[in-house]
């Protein structure tokens, strides 16, 4: 088994841990603060991608929701 397949996926709380970490860094080191700003860019990429999956998600299960006589015609 290939290490990455071992991996369980990043977690939303982790993509903000590495937020606040990589603000900390640039507010420390203010002259290399720069060169962070790609990993912030990744992080923030992330981050925005996960809670628009969630928000699809969570649409997707409340519209099943007020509406199952829809769904259960449309499946027949």
């Amino acid at each position: 088994m290939s290490r990455s397949a071992k991996r369980k996926p990043v977690t939303l709380d982790e993509i903000e841990a590495g937020l606040d970490l990589i603000a900390r860094l640039m507010e420390k080191f203010p002259r290399e603060a720069e060169l962070l700003t790609p990993h912030w860019r990744a992080l923030v990429f992330q981050r925005d991608k996960r809670i628009e999956a969630a928000t699809i998600l969570a649409a997707a299960k409340e519209r099943l929701t007020r509406s199952p006589d829809r769904t259960a015609r449309q499946s027949s």
